[in-house]
Order: C-alpha cells, then sequence, then structure tokens
C-alpha cells in the first residue's frame, strides 16, 4: 500500500545524480557456501521526465516488466495552473534509453485544508490516495492508479484500454473519511482484484469492497464487501483465491488477540473464507508464493519490534513454516517475489525504537536490500546501506515511522534475474548466483 508524506516536495539535485550509485557488495560466504551477486546495470535520470511546463513533483511508484527488459515509473508533476498530474514513463533498461510518455490523470482532485478561520482552506494532493504501478503477470498490460483512478494501459503501446474511476469533490476534511478510495490492486492470469475502503482515520470505520474483473477488457465480473479493513490484496496464480491482511484495530499496530484471525484467504469470486488465521501480530502485506499452498506475511510499516519477521505459511495447514528476521532491529519493508516463488526480495528499513526524534537532522534508522531463497529461508545476499537518495520523498526515513507504506520499493522480474530498488533515486540490477567455492 501506498501513502507518501510529501509526495509532490520538490526534489533536490542530488536525487538524480547517478554518478555515486551504491555498489552492493558480494555476501559472505565461506568455502562451500552460494550466494548471489547483484551488479547495478542502470540508473534512470528521473531529471529527464522535467519539460518546461511540466514541472518534476515527485515518484509516485516504479515495476520492472515480467521480462526483465522494461522499467516503467508512475509520476507527478506540478503544472503552472495548479493542476497535479499523473504520468507513465518507460525506460529500455538495455539501451538505458527513455521510450515514451503518457499523462495518464490530467487533474488530480484536491483535498481543501483548512488553517486559521480569517483565511481560506488552501487545496492540495489527497494523501489518502494511493499510488501503484504494475505490470500484468504476462506483460501485455500496465495498471496504473494515480489516486481517483485506475487505469488499464496496453504495453508497449500505453493505448488506454479502460479505467475504474473513483473521484469525490471537492472533498473536505468531512467528505474525506466518508468516500471509499481505491487502496491497492492485484494480478493474476485473466483476472484484477480492486480494493476499495474508506480512510483508515475514518470515524465510520471500517468496511471494504473488492471488485474483480476481466483484466484485459476491464469488464466487471464479481464484487463483495465484507468488514474491516487491509493493508495488501493478492491473487493466487490461478486468480481463485485472494488473500487481505484484516487486522483489527484501524492502523493494525500491536499484537493480534489470540481469538481474532488477521490473514484472510477468500474465494476470489465470492468473498467466502476458505482459510483464516492468526499471523501473531499486525501484517502489512500478505503475497502467495508461487502457488496457491503457500502465503508469506510482512510485519505492519509503522510497528518497529525486534522481533518483526518475514514468516511463510503453509496454506493447507495453516501452520508457520519458516520465520525469517533480521538482527538488532527485526525486518520489514517492501517485498517482490520470482514467479515461482524461490527467491524473495525485500527493502527492508528500520529505526532505533529508542531513538527516534523527529527534530535530529540526521536518521536514526537506514535499510538495505536483502535476498532469500524459498523454502528453505537461506539469507544469500545483503546490501550495504542505502543512501537517503533511495528513499519516497526524500525525506529522513524515521518520518516512515507511522507510515502505511515502505519507504524504499522492490520490484523482480518474473525469473528473478532483474531488481529494481528505490524511491527517489532507483538503480536496477542484475541478480547472478555465486557459485560454491571449493574446501581448500
Amino acid at each position: 500500500m501506498k501513502l507518501h508524506w510529501a509526495r509532490y516536495t520538490a526534489k533536490a539535485a542530488a536525487l538524480v545524480a547517478v554518478a555515486t550509485a551504491l555498489s552492493l557488495p558480494v555476501p559472505a560466504g565461506g568455502p562451500g557456501e552460494s550466494g548471489y551477486d547483484l551488479r547495478e546495470i542502470f540508473v534512470p535520470q528521473t531529471s529527464e521526465l522535467s519539460q518546461p511546463n511540466h514541472p518534476l513533483g515527485a515518484t509516485g511508484a516504479f515495476d520492472i516488466s515480467p521480462d526483465g527488459k522494461t522499467l516503467a515509473v508512475e509520476f507527478g508533476t506540478r503544472e503552472p495552473d495548479k493542476r497535479i498530474t499523473d504520468w507513465v514513463a518507460l525506460w529500455d533498461i538495455e539501451s538505458q534509453r527513455l521510450i515514451a510518455t503518457k499523462e495518464v490523470e490530467h487533474d488530480e482532485p484536491k483535498q481543501l485544508y483548512y488553517g486559521l478561520k480569517s483565511r481560506p482552506p488552501v487545496p492540495g494532493p489527497i494523501l489518502w490516495q494511493t499510488k501503484d504501478i504494475r505490470f500484468s503477470p504476462d506483460g501485455r498490460e500496465l495498471l496504473v492508479l494515480t489516486g481517483p483512478s485506475l487505469v488499464g494501459l496496453s504495453f508497449p503501446e500505453l493505448k488506454v484500454l479502460y479505467s475504474f474511476e473513483d473521484r469525490v469533490g471537492p472533498v473536505t476534511e468531512q467528505t474525506l473519511y466518508r468516500h471509499m478510495f481505491v487502496e491497492g490492486f492485484a494480478m493474476a492470469a485473466n483476472r484484477l482484484a480492486i480494493l476499495e475502503q474508506i480512510s483508515h482515520n475514518s470515524p465510520k470505520c471500517c468496511s471494504l469492497k473488492v471488485k474483480i474483473a476481466d483484466l484485459h477488457t476491464g469488464k466487471l465480473v464479481a464484487d463483495w464487501t465484507r468488514p474491516g479493513l487491509s493493508h495488501s490484496i493478492a491473487l493466487s496464480p490461478d486468480a481463485s483465491l485472494l488473500a487481505l491482511t484484516n487486522n483489527p484495530a484501524p492502523w493494525g499496530v500491536g499484537a493480534i488477540p489470540p481469538e481474532a484471525n488477521n490473514i484472510l484467504i477468500l474465494n476470489a469470486n465470492s468473498g467466502d473464507i476458505v482459510r483464516a488465521f492468526n499471523s501473531g501480530s499486525a501484517a502489512g502485506n500478505a503475497q502467495f508464493v508461487g502457488g496457491d499452498t503457500a502465503l508469506i506475511t510482512m510485519p505492519i510499516y509503522s510497528d518497529f519490534e525486534p522481533g518483526d519477521a518475514a514468516k511463510l505459511w503453509n496454506l493447507k495447514t495453516g501452520q508457520l513454516e519458516q520465520k525469517l528476521g533480521y538482527p538488532k532491529y527485526g525486518l520489514r519493508g517492501g517485498i517482490s517475489l520470482s514467479a515461482n516463488g524461490e527467491l524473495l526480495a525485500v527493502a527492508a528499513f528500520w529505526l532505533n525504537p529508542t531513538d527516534v526524534r523527529l527534530d535530529r537532522d540526521k536518521p536514526r534508522g537506514g535499510s538495505r536490500l536483502l535476498l532469500w531463497t524459498l523454502p528453505n529461508g537461506k539469507l544469500v545476499y545483503a546490501s550495504e546501506r542505502l543512501g537517503q537518495e533511495y528513499d519516497f520523498g526524500g525525506l529522513p526515513m524515521n518520518l516512515a515511522w507511522g507510515s502505511m507504506t515502505p519507504p524504499i520499493l522492490v520490484r523482480m522480474s518474473a525469473s528473478g534475474d532483474r531488481i529494481a530498488v528505490g524511491g527517489g533515486l532507483i538503480s536496477v540490477y542484475s541478480v547472478e548466483a555465486v557459485h560454491a567455492r571449493p574446501d581448500k
């Protein structure tokens, strides 16, 4: 899910400087051990997106095509007439060229922010609205969530195939919490699943709606509602099952009561519960792993506990099979899986929970890229600490505290041979196996 604190804050020039892009190290491994090396092959020049009449606002999301050859970026601009627009940009990774751009949102609805009573309300972006961009599993479509619209585009032509509109206006502090927004979407086989729900801050909390549509045409084939809120939505590869993270508290912070089930596996068309279980602590994401028999859950992004870990579940038994943690501060962050479910990439981030002060210039947290093999749960790659230029919005890492979104995204190609990681700055890496060294 996506919520950025200052999505349209202008980027400093350093965020598009690529000369000092990080070099990620080979994982430590002794004789007889295998691992992976990540080699940087491309850093898109996001400065190319700024035009004289279309000044760049901020990168909202990105994805890498299933074949690993194209990088798609959703970004915003602030026009001279105060309009906020959304665009898609495509880069060819092999030639490192910007090959296409397309405007997909001409004028985002704005929220009226009220300050002093003596002054008129100030219009601004609706921070609750979600931004995302994803390729379909077969690479034929590109889905772009601008906030008020979910737009289906053909790839590579970028022809609009359909659009789901979710507009309300003018948005005020009162109407904001009475309206359902598109929170996220998922794709599998020939199906598109759309999650809509009321703002987590709403006094009318909580209810959600799921729409199931034909991925190629946008035709609605099913829809259903249920109580509660979800921080994520996922479809099994055959699109028969759907997973929600249905934490009992609106923001999902804290332990889940023993009698509650916060991970729901449902029939995608009817919404009937197939299996439900308790993940122990609030989950921010749940994704199917290579089929419909395993699920991986990630902790909520705003609850920093040393014991936070990714958990691999057997969906037939509901039993925990693997727990993937990280020393000292635990594990949380954006995730991406290869299509066969054998590689898991995590853009992990952390804060020192005993040293969080938002008035400091230097953050007391950080992030790194981690790579596991599944189902054995072996950590095969760990990068050095990533710089703040990779953070969405260019904000100190400690301002991610309380957000629903990981401050850094990671996206993997279907085969797992390429990974894109970043936010304000995006890097694309080739993933190369490091063969075991013989014993001396």
